[in-house]
């Protein structure tokens, strides 16, 4: 299943399983074909009325297409279940900017702390390792910046959102 945001705006959760198109949950009953150039002819069942859908552009990285329909171009951002996971964990795309404080994503020990105070880091780089369910779980910055501080210790049992690192502003 992946989220679909078209525009911006509205969002659709979207699986397609068997040959079948769910939306929100729901099947719709529409059947596709794949053109021989690539496009793809839409026809919700019980109707007569059949889109043409182009894929325009795709950026694999970024998880976005353009696609046209009717003469109109959409912008679509997919997003898929660790994408949404990570979203609502507060890591998802383009959070890492603004990020000031890095919470527990889990319940967990910590197994060591790889940096101090006024340490200055750079994205991706390692700041806390915690262990939770028998697997280490390395905690990466999510942006470039100095370390204002550390909320935890070697040894120390956390639970879930309890503050791991903040950084300066």
């Amino acid at each position: 299943m992946a989220t679909i945001k078209v525009n911006d705006k509205d969002s659709w959760d979207v699986a397609f399983n068997s040959g079948e198109l769910s939306i929100d949950g729901v099947k719709t009953g529409a059947t596709w074909d794949k053109l021989d150039d690539g496009r793809i002819m839409l026809r919700p069942d019980g109707g007569s009325e059949q889109h043409e859908v182009e894929l325009l552009s795709f950026n694999k990285e970024n998880k976005t297409m353009v696609i046209g329909i009717g003469g109109k171009q959409f912008e679509v951002a997919i997003k898929d279940d660790l994408d949404l996971l990570l979203e609502k964990m507060g890591m998802g795309p383009g959070t890492g900017a603004m990020q000031n404080k890095i919470k527990a994503p889990m319940p967990g020990m910590v197994v060591d702390v790889l940096v101090t105070p006024g340490q200055e880091v750079n994205k991706d780089e390692p700041l806390v390792i915690l262990e939770a369910m028998k697997m280490e779980n390395v905690i990466k910055s999510p942006r470039d910046g100095a370390i204002k501080e550390i909320g935890v210790e070697k040894g120390v049992a956390i639970e879930k959102n309890h503050l791991l690192i903040e950084f300066e502003a």
